[in-house]
C-alpha cells in the first residue's frame, strides 16, 4: 500500500483530548501529517545591512510587512466566518478587535470554558471562573514519555465574578481578568516567573487553599509574607502587598487577617533547608513581571536576541528574578544566574533562575540558500541528470490524480519544484521546464479559487484556511482550526520561492504573487502594520520552536510534532521573502530559523546539544521526541508508534535546510544504537529511506549504496532529491 494511503488511514477523525489534564494517554488521532517528503535551497546571497526588528511591543516597527492589502479583495469574495467562533467572553474587546492568536503558548485560555492549563514555565495554571489554580509539577517518568503531574497544590479563590477573558498579551504573556461589578481580580501569566502573580483590585479578603496538609506557616519575615510548609514537603513563599497577617484556617487553608488590594504573589521554594533560597526570592518579590518584547538584530552572520521584560512594582527592575530554559541557559551572555533559588523542574528540563530585566543571546547564523551546503562534482551531476529526468518525466499532466487537501498537495507541488531546482541545477533545461510547468498548472486551480478544497480567508480568526476546515474540524489535519499551518503552507510557500527563482514573471502576474503573500502572511507575518493576520501565528518565543496545535484545547496544553516541516517552513519563506526583494523580512525570518533549528536540536534531539534535559530512563531508551507538548515528551506521533514514523517524521523533508538539525556526531551516536535498526526492521521502503538519508551527513558513500536501489519514495520526495542530498550535505 502506498505510503500515503497508510497514512491516511491511519487518520482519525480529530477531537482533541478531555479537559482532564490526564497524564498517561497516548496522544489522540490527531490529523497526522506524516511520511517522508522533500523541499529545498542554499547559497546564501549577502543580505544588506543589519535591520533591527522590534516585535511585538508597541514601539515604531522597523521590519515591514509582506503586504498589508486585505485578504478579502485579493481573494475575489473568496471569504467566510469560521464554524467556531473567537469566544468574547473568553477574548476581551482589547484582544478581539485585532486578529486573535490561534497557536499561542496561553490559547487553552480561550478555548471551550477556558479551564484547560496553561504551562508559564515553571507552574501550570488553571483559570476557572472563581479561582486560579497553581501547580508546581513533578515528574512522572517512563521510557515512552516524561510527563508533569497535576496537582492543585494551591486554589486562589476570587468570588463574586462574572467571568474571566484574557485582556492583554504580548510573545511573553497573557493578563486575565476576573469581572465582577467592578473589575475583581488581574492574573498576571508572564513565562518564566519563578512567582504566579494575582493583583486584587479593590480590597478582598484573602483565600488560599490547597489539597494538601498545611503543616506550618512562619510569618516572621514581616506583614504580608509567610513561608507555608505543606504535608507534600513542599515550601512555599507566599506574599502580599497589604500589611496583612497571613494565618492558616483548618487544615489547609490560608486567610489573610483583612482585605487585601495590590499583588498577591506565591513562590515554590526549592530548597526549605536552605535560607538562600528563600532570602533570594524575597528579594525579588516586589518586582512584578507584566510581560516583555523582543528585538532582534540580525546580519549575515548573527542574530542578536534581546527579550526586555517590563515590570511594575516597588521594586527596582535590575531585582527582577525569572527562569531561564536550557536552551537559554546555554546562550545567554552576561547573565547573573541565582542559583540559590534551586532548579525548577519541568518537562522540557530544569530552568534555572537569572536576575535583571534583559536578556541577550547570539545564534549563528549558518550558510544556507538554493543549493546544498557542498558544490556538485561531475560524476554527481552526470548520476542526476538521469534520476531528474525520470523524476520530471514522471511527473503527472492531470491535475485530478493529485492530492486535494492542502498538506499532501502541498508535498507534491513542493517535490516538483524541487526537481525543476535540481534540473536546473545540473543543467538539464528540458527537465527544469517540464518540472516548472506542472507546479504552474497544478497551483493555478488554488491561486484562483477553483479546486473544491480551496484556500479561503477566515474573517473570524484572521487566517487563510481550506474551504472544507472552515466547517468541519476534522478535515485536511485540522486545517480550519489552525493546526499544522506552517506545516502546509511552508510547502507552497517553498514552491512559489523555487517558482520565483526559475520564472519570476509568471509569480508577478494574475495576482499571484499576492496570493502567495497571503500564505506567508498566515504562519509567519513578521510585522506589527499588518491587520489582517496575527503575528508570527505558530512561533513560540521563550520555548524557541513553533507551536502547530491551534484551536484545539489539550490537557498538556500546547504541542508540535515535526520539528523538520516547521524548520522547512521558516525556510521557505525566507528563500520566498529572498527572491522576491524583501531583504528585511529575510533577514528576520533566517534569525526565526535559526533558532528553531537549535531548540529543536535542545529540546527533540536527545543527546544532541545537550544529555541534560531528560531523565535517563526516558533519555536512554530513544534519541527522539516525537510530539513535544508544553508539560510532556511524549514518544509517539499522531499517526502510530513505529519507530520509523517517530524518527522520520523529525527528518523531512530532506532540504538543504536539513543540514541545520541533522549533525554529524549525533547522527554518529545514535546511527549504531538506534537508527541502524530502525531503519532495517522499517515495514515500508518509503520510510527505510527516510532513515538511511540521515547518515549521508557521516558517510555519503556508504548512503548511496543504501538507497540507490529505492523505488517508493515518500510523496515528497523523489530519486533526485534523495541522491541531491547525499550528494551536496
Amino acid at each position: 500500500m502506498p505510503l500515503s494511503d497508510r497514512i491516511r488511514k491511519l487518520a482519525e477523525k480529530f477531537s482533541g483530548l478531555s479537559a482532564e489534564h490526564s497524564k498517561q494517554q497516548t496522544p489522540p488521532a490527531l490529523p497526522p501529517r506524516g511520511e517522508p517528503g522533500s523541499s529545498e535551497p542554499r547559497q546564501q546571497e549577502p543580505l544588506p545591512g543589519p535591520v533591527a526588528a522590534k516585535r511585538h511591543s508597541d514601539a515604531a516597527d522597523p521590519c515591514l510587512p509582506w503586504s498589508v492589502l486585505d485578504p478579502r479583495a485579493l481573494l475575489g469574495g473568496r471569504v467566510g466566518t469560521n464554524s467556531y467562533p473567537v469566544n468574547r467572553k473568553l477574548v476581551g474587546a482589547s484582544v478581539a478587535c485585532k486578529p486573535v492568536p490561534t497557536n499561542a503558548w496561553w490559547q487553552n485560555l480561550v478555548l471551550e470554558q477556558g479551564d484547560h492549563p496553561v504551562v508559564t514555565t515553571p507552574y501550570i495554571v488553571k483559570c476557572l471562573d472563581s479561582a486560579v489554580i497553581v501547580c508546581a509539577p513533578k515528574p512522572l517518568v517512563q521510557e515512552t514519555y516524561v510527563n508533569s503531574i497535576w496537582c492543585d497544590d494551591w486554589r486562589v479563590q476570587i468570588d463574586g465574578c462574572l467571568g474571566h477573558s484574557v485582556t492583554a498579551f504580548d510573545s511573553l504573556s497573557a493578563t486575565v481578568v476576573y469581572r465582577g461589578d467592578t473589575t475583581a481580580a488581574r492574573v498576571l501569566l508572564v513565562r518564566g516567573a519563578p512567582f504566579i502573580t494575582v493583583m486584587f483590585d479593590s480590597p478582598t479578603l484573602l483565600s488560599l487553599s490547597t489539597v494538601h496538609a498545611i503543616v506550618g506557616v512562619d510569618g516572621c519575615h514581616g506583614l504580608g509574607s509567610a513561608v507555608v510548609k505543606l504535608n507534600s514537603g513542599s515550601t512555599w513563599l507566599v506574599t502580599c502587598d497589604s500589611p496583612v497577617e497571613l494565618q492558616q484556617n483548618g487544615m489547609s487553608a490560608l486567610v489573610s487577617s483583612a482585605p487585601v488590594v495590590g499583588a498577591v504573589r506565591l513562590a515554590l521554594v526549592n530548597d526549605d533547608e536552605s535560607p538562600q533560597a528563600l532570602a533570594a526570592l524575597l528579594a525579588a518579590k516586589d518586582t512584578i513581571p507584566v510581560g516583555g518584547t523582543i528585538d532582534v538584530t540580525s546580519n549575515d552572520d548573527e542574530a542578536v536576541f534581546t527579550v526586555d521584560w517590563i515590570t511594575q512594582g516597588s521594586g527596582s527592575s535590575d531585582r527582577l528574578l525569572m527562569c531561564a530554559l536550557p536552551h537559554h541557559q546555554m546562550a545567554l551572555t552576561d547573565a547573573c544566574w541565582v542559583d540559590d533559588v534551586g532548579k525548577y523542574w519541568t518537562s522540557m528540563g530544569h530552568v534555572r533562575a537569572i536576575r535583571g530585566s534583559q536578556w541577550q543571546w547570539v545564534e549563528t547564523i549558518e550558510p544556507l540558500g538554493f543549493s546544498g551546503q557542498n558544490k556538485l562534482s561531475e560524476e554527481d551531476k552526470a548520476v542526476l541528470l538521469e534520476l531528474v529526468k525520470a523524476d520530471a518525466s514522471a511527473l503527472p499532466e492531470d491535475i485530478s490524480v493529485l492530492p486535494q487537501d492542502p498538506y499532501f498537495f502541498g508535498k507534491a507541488v513542493a517535490r516538483a519544484t524541487r526537481i525543476a531546482l535540481i534540473a536546473d541545477e545540473v543543467g538539464d533545461t528540458a527537465s527544469c521546464s517540464l518540472a516548472v510547468e506542472r507546479a504552474k498548472s497544478w497551483l493555478t486551480p488554488w491561486v484562483d479559487g477553483t479546486n473544491p478544497d480551496h484556500l479561503v480567508y477566515d474573517d473570524e480568526w484572521k487566517g487563510v484556511v481550506s474551504t472544507r476546515g472552515m466547517t468541519d474540524p476534522a478535515a485536511d489535519f485540522g486545517q480550519g482550526r489552525y493546526n499544522d499551518h506552517h506545516f502546509h503552507y511552508g510547502y507552497f510557500i517553498y514552491a512559489a520561492a523555487a517558482l520565483a527563482k526559475l520564472c519570476p514573471e509568471w509569480l508577478e502576474e494574475a495576482g499571484r504573487r499576492e496570493y502567495f503573500d497571503l500564505l506567508a502572511r498566515d504562519y509567519c507575518d513578521i510585522s506589527n502594520a499588518d491587520e489582517h493576520f496575527p503575528f508570527m501565528r505558530c512561533f513560540e518565543f521563550f520555548e524557541g520552536h513553533s507551536i502547530a496545535s491551534g484551536l484545539f484545547p489539550f490537557g498538556d496544553s500546547r504541542n508540535q510534532e515535526s520539528t523538520s516541516e516547521a524548520i522547512n517552513a521558516y525556510y521557505a519563506a525566507f528563500l520566498y521573502a529572498q527572491v522576491t526583494g524583501r531583504l528585511q523580512i529575510a533577514r528576520y525570518i533566517r534569525a526565526i530559523l535559526q533558532l528553531e533549528a537549535r531548540s529543536s536540536r535542545v529540546y527533540w534531539h536527545l543527546g544532541d546539544l545537550t544529555s541534560d534535559i531528560y531523565p535517563e530512563t526516558f533519555a536512554q531508551a530513544q534519541a527522539v521526541v516525537g510530539i513535544l507538548w508544553s508539560s510532556k515528551a511524549d514518544y509517539t506521533t499522531w499517526f502510530g508508534n513505529n519507530p520509523e514514523y517517530i524518527y522520520g517524521i523529525q527528518f523531512l523533508p530532506y532540504t538543504p535546510a536539513m543540514a541545520l538539525l541533522l549533525k554529524r556526531q549525533w547522527v554518529a551516536d545514535i546511527w549504531p544504537k538506534f537508527l541502524e535498526k530502525v531503519a532495517r526492521d522499517s515495514e515500508t521502503e518509503s520510510w527505510r529511506e527516510m532513515i538511511n538519508l540521515t547518515y549521508a551527513v557521516v558517510d555519503k558513500q556508504a548512503t548511496k549504496e543504501r538507497t540507490i536501489k529505492v523505488t517508493e519514495h515518500d510523496d515528497g520526495n523523489s530519486a533526485s532529491n534523495s541522491f541531491y542530498w547525499i550528494a551536496t550535505v
